[in-house]
């Protein structure tokens, strides 16, 4: 849509149902054609009626409603929906439902099994006074933050990995293709951080960014 507003696209219309223009939150969430994807998620995940508004507003109360297992969740099957659509458009191969479904479920037993059996104790919090503060005796500490190149199309992701002492263990650096979301980013950047310290096989960690609202969503506990 954006595309064909600047003249560069020929139609506005979503290339895969053809029906409505394909504004980011079509294409990810409210277009017909996603509706058996979605539809093979988590109950609390189908049962959300959001279908007006930027991605930014259908995203604000998924936050708020689902927990951070189901947050990740969803981050995941958008991610699967947005590579269906690429692989569409630009190599003529669509991957039916059942397909973009276990890539999803593939990839949540990955995480899941990275958070259960990869860390122990995990404590998710704001640096205070933009210092940092040593974490207690055999906890590391782990420091994210994300940054939209909407240009580009694209989130950078830093995370630091230091000892009680401060001294710096380990580092990453990475960069990907995202829709420029801050929030977005920053929640794809706190459940990265995660895997990262599981990876090295950190098992008592205390995670910190400075976006609040995604601080609140992982602290946040339902039930």
């Amino acid at each position: 849509m954006n595309l064909h507003k600047r003249k560069v696209g020929e139609s506005p219309l979503c290339p895969i149902c053809s029906l409505k223009p394909e504004s980011v939150s079509h294409a990810i969430w409210s277009c017909g054609a996603l509706m058996d994807v979605w539809s093979m998620s988590s109950k609390r995940i189908q049962k959300l009626r959001i279908l007006e508004g930027s991605f930014k507003d259908i995203l604000a109360p998924i936050i708020d409603y689902l927990s951070p297992l189901e947050i990740i969740e969803f981050v995941v099957i958008a991610k699967a929906i947005w590579h269906r659509r690429n692989t569409w458009l630009f190599e003529q191969q669509f991957h039916p439902p059942s397909q973009v479904s276990k890539l999803v479920q593939a990839k949540m037993a990955s995480i899941k099994l990275w958070l259960e059996n990869g860390i122990k104790q995990i404590k998710v919090q704001e640096p205070k006074n933009n210092r940092w503060i040593t974490p207690p005796l055999d906890v590391f500490k782990a420091n994210w933050d994300a940054a939209i190149d909407k240009g580009n199309l694209r989130l950078g992701i830093g995370v630091i990995v230091r000892n009680p002492e401060g001294s710096v263990m380990a580092s990453l650096c990475l960069l990907m293709d995202l829709i420029p979301d801050p929030l977005l980013g920053e929640a794809v950047a706190a459940q990265r951080t995660s895997s990262f310290c599981a990876e090295l096989g950190l098992q008592h960690i205390v995670l910190e960014g400075d976006s609040l609202s995604v601080v609140k969503a992982i602290q946040h506990k339902k039930g």
